[in-house]
C-alpha cells in the first residue's frame, strides 16, 4: 500500500498509480488526511472522466455533481435506492453491468472520511475476476460469452475477453429474476441457467474475497474490469460515528 501526504497527492505518485492499475487493477493509498473535494475530483481527472450522479434517489448525497457520499445513516431497508446509505450488505457486482461496455465506469475511486465504529461498520469486499474465471469450466465461459441481460440489448456479454483476460459484466440480483438472452447454440435453457449458477458460485467461493479495512484517509482505486465489488452488512446505524466513504466513478482511462 502506498503512503502519501494529502498535500502532495496525487501529483507526486501519478505514474506509479497508473502503472499499478494497469498491472493489478487495484491501488490502495493511505493518506495522512482525506483529500478535499477539489483534490479528489482532480485525482479523478487524472484517471479519466468522472461520471455524473444523476439518479434522483441519490442526489441528496451528491457534491460537485460527481462525488457520492456513502454515509451509513439508515438501518436495514428494503428500499433499493436507500441501501447504499444503510446497513444492508451489497451483493457482488461489476459497476454498470447492464450498460454498454464503453458507458461502464472503468475505475471506482473510494476514499474514507470516517471508517465508522470498529467491528460494526460495513467493509468493502473485492473478488478478482481472474479467480472467478478460473473457477468456471470452458463450457460455462463459452455460454456466458454469448449471454447478456435481456433488457440490455446493447449491453456486453456477461463474459468477454479484454486484453487476453476474462472480464464480466454481471450483478448478483439475489431473489430478483434475471432475464437473459442467448445468441449461441447452447443445448438448453437449463445449460444457460447452470452457467449462471456456476458463475455465482465462483464469485462467492470461499477464500476468493479481499476485504478492505477502512481507516480515515485510505483511498482505494478499483479497476471495474479486474474486480467484482460488494459490501458486508453493518451492524448499527445508531452510532454517532457513522461510516462515510466518498466515491467517484471514472468512465474512461486517461488520455495519452
Amino acid at each position: 500500500m502506498l503512503r502519501a501526504s494529502a498535500a502532495e497527492f496525487p501529483d507526486a505518485v501519478r505514474e506509479r498509480l497508473l502503472r499499478e492499475l494497469g498491472e493489478r487493477g487495484l491501488v490502495a493509498v493511505q493518506l495522512d488526511e482525506p483529500l478535499s473535494n477539489d483534490r479528489f475530483t482532480t485525482l479523478g481527472s487524472l484517471l479519466g472522466t468522472a461520471s455524473p450522479e444523476t439518479d434522483p434517489a441519490v442526489l441528496p448525497y451528491v457534491e460537485r455533481g460527481v462525488i457520492l457520499n456513502l454515509v451509513a445513516e439508515h438501518g436495514r431497508t428494503e428500499d433499493v435506492s436507500l441501501q447504499p446509505f444503510a446497513t444492508n450488505p451489497l451483493t457482488l457486482h461489476s459497476e454498470g453491468s447492464g450498460r454498454r461496455a464503453e458507458e461502464q465506469p472503468r475505475y471506482i475511486v473510494l476514499m474514507c472520511r470516517d471508517p465508522g465504529d470498529e467491528g460494526t461498520a460495513a467493509q468493502t469486499v473485492l473478488v478478482p475476476m481472474a479467480a472467478v474465471a478460473e473457477g468456471l469450466s470452458p463450457d460455462a465461459l463459452a455460454t456466458l460469452e454469448q449471454t447478456r441481460y435481456r433488457r440490455s440489448p446493447d449491453g456486453p456479454w456477461i463474459a468477454r475477453r479484454v486484453d487476453g483476460r476474462w472480464v464480466f459484466s454481471f450483478r448478483d440480483f439475489l431473489s430478483q429474476p434475471l432475464e437473459w438472452t442467448h445468441a449461441g447454440h447452447a443445448p438448453s435453457a437449463d445449460a444457460i441457467n447452470g452457467a449462471l449458477r456456476d458463475l455465482l458460485a465462483s464469485m462467492y467461493a470461499p477464500g476468493a474475497a479481499i476485504r478492505v479495512h477502512w481507516t480515515r484517509g485510505k483511498l482505494v482505486i478499483i479497476d471495474n474490469t479486474f474486480f467484482f465489488h460488494g459490501r458486508t452488512a453493518g451492524r448499527s446505524a445508531g452510532s454517532s460515528q457513522r461510516r462515510h466513504l466518498q466515491r467517484l466513478r471514472i468512465l474512461a482511462g486517461p488520455s495519452a
